[in-house]
């Protein structure tokens, strides 16, 4: 099978030697020439930890065209703010039946219909996101990763769901790990990373601006500060409760992502072994505001009140953020418009997700 793996950052590099590693053929793109150069230059992509081995088969390629050419899957592991522009890039090349998986999903999948569908695309595509990366892995240099894990028990979901068994049938062999759920919605409210990253970041700004390193969770991840996550945690489930969804507690998320089973989750994020030697972010100017806030907190704050939920904690933490990086973080962030949901009921939500059918269309 062949695969195009679109971002060649931690994940995607990771993806493309590990799918290397177990014999399919794989295309990674990136925007960025500088990047796909030195992965070029390298002749391949070296890996280390549980997958070990130098592929020189992968090819990195600037050319979208070319990227796309004849493939059968393409995955998308770029951050959320590049999911517009990734899927206005593919449209021109889409063929029938290939399927795209958005990791992680982060609101992908509804927003890669929604631009398809204002760009008149008629391919018979399937589209799919999963709750999280499937990679715990980092980047040390262009063409060589460290994987530490990968992750077991990963739930995805396709728009609409009642595409979900045709893609899971044809990833199975190669992720025999990933669990089909309910909706997209599913998937995206799982992710985990507005919930854990926006806290520790705000709430450690004077250690990450100071001198010195920490460990983002054994340190930055204190009883007080995982009080907020949980609270955050109770928004997101009364949004589930309103839309029928079984969200799964962050906390199981750890114990089937990671086989940590704690009695709290502050205990679960201080002995995941996957997050011992994770140092901090060294300045504000990270993804974590800058990803997690517009495109993770702010849809959340927007759906949530569409919904009738009130979204205290939320609308905090985005109100501290701007206070601390004195920019205003919603100016850009992802609208229910830009997720084909703009004044749905949640019974029309619930009914697009299933059937991708919007009532009156």
């Amino acid at each position: 099978m062949k695969f195009t793996i679109i971002g060649a950052g931690n994940g995607g590099q990771s993806m493309a030697a590990h799918l290397t590693s177990i014999e399919q053929d794989v295309i990674l793109y990136d925007v960025q020439t500088d990047l796909i150069a030195a992965i070029n230059e390298r002749g391949g992509i070296k890996a280390e930890g549980v997958v070990e081995g130098f592929f020189a088969s992968v090819e990195a390629t600037t050319d979208i065209e070319k990227a796309m050419k004849d493939t059968d899957v393409i995955m998308v592991t770029t951050t959320g703010p590049a999911h517009k522009h990734v899927a206005k890039a593919v449209v021109p090349f889409l063929q029938d039946e290939q399927t795209i998986m958005i990791l992680p999903g982060y609101w992908g999948a509804l927003e890669f219909r929604n631009v398809f569908k204002e760009a008149g695309c008629e391919k018979n595509v399937y589209v799919a996101e999963t709750e999280s990366l499937i990679y715990t892995c980092r980047s040390i240099e262009p063409g060589y990763v460290r994987i530490r894990k990968i992750k077991e028990g990963l739930e995805f979901a396709t728009l609409p769901a009642v595409d979900g068994e045709k893609v899971k049938s044809q990833l199975m062999d190669v992720y025999p790990q990933l669990k089909l759920t309910d909706s997209v919605l599913t998937t995206t409210l799982n992710n985990t990373n507005p919930v854990f990253h926006v806290p520790i970041t705000l709430f450690n700004a004077g250690r990450i601006e100071a001198e010195g390193d920490f460990y983002f969770y054994p340190d930055g991840a204190t009883p007080s500060i995982v009080q907020i996550m949980e609270k955050l945690e109770e928004e997101k489930r009364q949004i589930a409760e309103k839309l029928q969804i079984d969200l799964a507690s962050c906390q199981d998320l750890l114990a089937r992502f990671y086989q940590v089973e704690e009695k709290s989750l502050y205990e679960a994020l201080q002995k995941n072994p996957a997050y011992q030697t994770g140092k901090a972010p060294t300045t504000l100017n990270y993804r974590y505001i800058y990803e997690d806030i517009p495109y993770g907190l702010y849809p959340l704050v927007k759906l949530g009140e569409q919904l009738g939920v009130e979204m205290k904690t939320a609308k905090l933490l985005i109100e501290t953020a701007e206070l601390l990086v004195d920019k205003d973080l919603q100016k850009d962030g992802l609208e229910l418009s830009d997720l084909g949901l703009a004044d749905m009921s949640g019974d029309e939500m619930k009914k697009y997700l299933i059937e991708g059918v919007k009532q009156g269309v």
